[in-house]
């Protein structure tokens, strides 16, 4: 390759690093920083020759509750396999003018005229977090809602393990959800009627309909924590597919129902 043609490629590579859309900025294993492109630019309010020279610390500086400084993570992040670098190191920047914000960050490192140096990239995650924390706060708040609805509502995964019992639910069947999540539904049903429910949401499962009763067939039967059967009725929801599919039964005890129309 001739030193014109040399030229060139460098001169192409510099300008696609230059104006990538996405934050790069190159320090030393120390944390000297000796480049930023124009994204680092525009997200962190600094000129090059404002930062070039100085440490990362000034834009990621160390936080209440890290043991370690910024540098030592990006040290350890630079170190970690690459199946790891898929993942992001999630860190708090900060830009000239102060404002702090969440980022994501993946560093690699690299040979730079035969010394080492780090590659990172910057995200602002900023809107990602307000999602989160919004979709917490949403499940959080219909979660509460399940909790105290006047049905009781166990949901299971696709092993038929439980992972949701409401407060309804414990007082129908008489356990508490502690000493019930994890376990198989099997527990509340009568040993003769689990291979035939089990079946039932198989087949539910693979179905295209996303709620139905469960007591087209007849009553359903549950088995309260004492050993007790009792009648009820129920409506079953999946939510998701394949391997992350969670099924929702939303139960009534008919025990007094029953009673009343007895007497």
């Amino acid at each position: 390759m001739t030193s014109g043609n040399g030229s060139a490629s460098e001169t192409f590579y510099a300008t696609i690093v230059a104006n990538t859309p996405e934050a790069i900025v190159v320090t030393t294993p120390a944390g000297e920083i000796t480049y930023i492109n124009r994204a680092s630019e525009r997200l962190l309010g600094y000129t090059p020759d404002e930062v070039i020279g100085k440490n990362i610390t000034m834009l990621v500086p160390q936080t209440p509750g890290r043991r370690a400084d910024p540098v030592k993570w990006l040290q350890r992040w630079a170190a970690e396999p690459d199946y790891t670098q898929s993942r992001f190191l999630d860190l708090i920047g900060q830009t000239k003018s102060g404002h702090e914000m969440p980022v994501d960050v993946r560093v690699v490192e690299i040979s730079l005229n035969a010394k080492p140096h780090f590659i990172i990239t910057v995200r602002d995650n900023t809107a990602r977090r307000a999602e989160q924390a919004a979709f917490r706060d949403a499940n959080l708040k219909a979660t509460r809602i399940l909790m105290i609805a006047e049905d009781a509502i166990v949901s299971v995964d696709r092993n038929l393990e439980i992972t949701f019992f409401n407060l309804k639910a414990e007082k129908v069947f008489g356990y508490k959800a502690d000493e019930i999540l994890g376990q198989s539904l099997n527990v509340l049903l009568p040993e003769r009627f689990r291979s035939d429910h089990a079946a039932m949401i198989e087949k539910f499962g693979k179905g295209k309909v996303a709620s139905q009763w469960m007591s087209q067939r007849g009553t359903i039967t549950g088995l309260r924590k004492n050993g007790q059967e009792f009648p009820a009725e129920a409506t079953i929801t999946k939510v998701g597919s394949g391997n992350d599919v969670t099924y929702s039964a939303h139960l009534r005890d008919l025990t007094e129902p029953k009673r009343s129309a007895e007497s």
